[in-house]
């Protein structure tokens, strides 16, 4: 009978649960949540949010902006983009006709009008000056719509970019209120603009950049800096002209921006100027197709007192960019979402107390899971762990649809879920028992497991040893520039490479892949180098290289019960020519390179692996090398490397990574890149196969 003995149980994270190292962690982490150090908190603060939109969309109530579209519809009529400004002109005519309260522009116009009169005079051959001169007395579209921007309460904007040539611009007055806004605003060093006779003649401008966040735009500034000015976003300048103010407000601390408005208008920002846009679902009523303005299809109604938009939906002339809803929309209806939500007072806002509140409530939920869950039963702490869960998303939740604040519920979420599964973890870990038999058993198991270890430690060394380094063996040669690498998957593998001087002249090398893997491969690997060498180092100078392989492949497939078979490629540079004679015998065709040059390969295959076929005689071919050429052969454990998901490395990424290598590069360099390439593609994944790379350079003698 067995007799087995129960010890004390015991929790294995107990020291850690209840000692300093998880306090002292948590706090750690607090630190690092206020000030913004933990990595990709800020995208697990947008899926928040994000979620809580999608939940409760706004609703649309006011309905003020109305979107004048630029769509697939109008450019099948009225003919592709750009449309002459001349028709521009009229729509805007047509619009402001309708007597709006403000009309935005999302349209840059940075080039004259090649369509103009005089312009399409110039480009007509043989035409007479006369004729020319009378068209270029015509007014230009450009000025014709500069006289309508004129007639209307128009705003143009100005795209944000951060090349380093001057602009000059036109801007918005503005009343700061407080201390100095710009040194939390967005800011750029220039901007791209319309050319001047239409910056001049609006009554607006407006900065139209806006900043997304892996693709989606859940923030616009509101107020944003070129150089040293400020200008107020499209929505906000639109409403400064429908409310008639002669500036822009923005109100700052000192410390950060608080609000921005116009008049008696005030909406509040973030610290960056920036407001969270409040996103509805889309909805085809907010646009008008421009073909229908353009037709005089439409009421007046329409657009009375109305802010509206003229931009693009058309497919080809505007990116689509994402919403917290995930819907993909054009970028001027998250200005005409921005003008409603300013209208409904729906205004989101992230307070600047919330990262305080935020580490408060990860602190509260790391105080219950260590120090309060491990003292409740734990049928109870089910109960507890989810009415904590329903409490957290509930406070989100009322906090956003009834006070449109964004307090980010998911990190204190993730922490706790990692603090109770580490609880879980050591709960399960408990009552581990002594049972001396099996204790005894693997003590011995283990002392059996280090010695075959030594043992095969030893292999490897031995085998290792075997395999020459390519500096020793061509310290004495500069006409070639070799390299190699062969790393086991296990403690011994099956890869073989070999390289040595036939004669004074030419250089014998050869690599080769045993099919499967451990000591038993190791060993046909050991038989069937040594007898290539062997073969090598008796017949070269009498038959050529094929007939070589030919006689090892006899000798190799002779004694074979285990009917094992070595894929080789086995080769014979001249170094007084680079002339390359190989053979392939059912190995990964070698790739070339060179600086400048596509990856190439030699693909001609001369018969099937060695050992296969004890009879087969196998082809030559040759091959000559440049100075510059690298010739890089593997084993197919470098392109069946796999990463944790099994994807496979792949020729094809391999054929990337030494495609033109630079004039310096050399061999090592060369097999150095291979390797790192893989080891980071493969990760913390094991191998599955040996590792083994050859490069060989023939430099050309002076």
């Amino acid at each position: 009978m067995i007799r087995l003995e129960i010890g004390n149980t015991h929790s294995v994270l107990s020291p850690f649960l209840k000692g300093w190292i998880l306090p002292v962690g948590l706090l750690l982490l607090l630190l690092f949540h206020l000030l913004g150090f933990i990595p990709m908190q800020s995208a697990l603060r947008g899926f928040c949010f994000d979620l809580y939109q999608i939940m409760f969309p706004r609703e649309r109530v006011s309905g003020p902006a109305v979107i004048v579209d630029i769509d697939e519809e109008s450019l099948k009529r009225f003919g592709q983009w750009p449309w002459p400004r001349s028709r521009l002109a009229e729509l805007v005519e047509r619009v402001g006709e309708a007597q709006p309260a403000a009309i935005g522009i999302d349209i840059i116009m940075p080039e004259p009008d090649r369509i103009s009169p005089c312009s399409v005079g110039r480009l007509i051959p043989g035409i007479r000056p006369a004729l020319l001169e009378e068209l270029c007395s015509l007014p230009s579209n450009d000025e014709r719509l500069a006289q309508v921007l004129r007639r209307y309460p128009t705003v143009l904007g100005v795209a944000g970019i951060n090349d380093t040539r001057a602009t000059v611009l036109l801007t918005t007055p503005v009343q700061v209120i407080g201390g100095d806004p710009l040194p939390f605003v967005r800011r750029y060093r220039s901007a791209l603009s319309s050319i001047d006779p239409l910056q001049n003649a609006v009554a607006g401008h407006a900065i139209l950049s806006a900043d997304m966040d892996r693709g989606v735009v859940r923030r616009v500034p509101m107020v944003a800096a070129v150089g040293e000015h400020l200008f107020p976003s499209l929505s906000l300048e639109m409403l400064r002209l429908a409310i008639g103010s002669p500036a822009f407000s923005v109100t700052s601390d000192g410390r950060a921006i608080q609000a921005v408005g116009a008049g008696e208008l005030n909406i509040p920002t973030q610290a960056d100027g920036s407001m969270w846009v409040h996103y509805s679902r889309h909805d085809p009523s907010r646009f008008v197709s421009a073909a229908r303005i353009l037709d005089g299809d439409f009421e007046t109604s329409l657009f009375e007192r109305k802010l509206v938009l003229i931009g693009f939906t058309g497919l080809g002339l505007v990116d689509f960019p994402s919403t917290a809803l995930g819907e993909r929309v054009p970028g001027v209806e998250i200005h005409a979402q921005v003008l409603e939500t300013v209208f409904d007072g729906t205004t989101l806002v992230r307070p600047g107390w919330a990262p305080v509140a935020e580490g408060a409530m990860m602190l509260l939920l790391g105080f219950i899971v260590i120090y309060l869950l491990p003292r409740l039963r734990v049928w109870f702490q089910l109960p507890v762990v989810v009415v904590l869960v329903c409490l957290l998303a509930g406070t989100g939740l009322v906090l956003y649809t009834r006070y449109q604040l964004l307090i980010d519920v998911a990190s204190p979420y993730l922490l706790f879920a990692v603090l109770y599964v580490a609880l879980l973890a050591d709960a399960m870990m408990t009552g581990e028992g002594k049972i001396e038999v099996l204790e005894e058993d693997l003590r011995e198991q283990r002392e059996a497991a280090l010695r075959i270890q030594g043992e095969m430690e030893a292999a490897k060394r031995f085998q290792m040893s075997m395999v020459p380094d390519p500096d020793e063996v061509f310290a004495m040669e500069p006409r070639i520039d070799l390299a190699a690498m062969m790393e086991p998957a296990k403690m011994v593998g099956g890869d073989l490479y070999d390289c040595f001087m036939l004669d004074e002249h030419r250089v014998f090398f050869i690599i080769g892949d045993v099919c499967g893997k451990g000591v038993h491969a190791a060993l046909f690997m050991v038989i069937s180098k040594t007898l290539c060498k062997s073969v090598a180092l008796r017949n070269h100078q009498d038959i050529d290289l094929g007939e070589l392989v030919t006689q090892a492949n006899r000798e190799i497939a002779r004694d074979n019960p285990e009917m094992l078979f070595v894929t080789a490629f086995i080769a014979i540079l001249d170094l007084r020519n680079g002339e390359l004679v190989y053979v392939n015998a059912g190995h990964e065709p070698p790739a070339l390179t060179a600086p400048g040059c596509r990856v190439g390969s030699l693909i001609h295959s001369s018969g099937p692996p060695i050992a296969i076929m004890d009879d087969y005689q196998y082809d030559t071919f040759r091959h000559r090398l440049s100075s510059d050429e690298f010739l890089c052969i593997f084993t197919d454990g470098i392109t069946e490397a796999a990463d944790p998901e099994q994807m496979l490395y792949g020729r094809e990424r391999l054929e990337k990574v030494i495609e033109s290598p630079t004039p310096e590069s050399d061999s090592k360099a060369l097999m150095a890149s291979i390797e790192q390439s893989v080891r980071r593609f493969m990760g913390e994944a094991e191998p599955a196969d040996d590792l083994t790379i050859m490069v060989v350079r023939w430099r050309k003698p002076d």
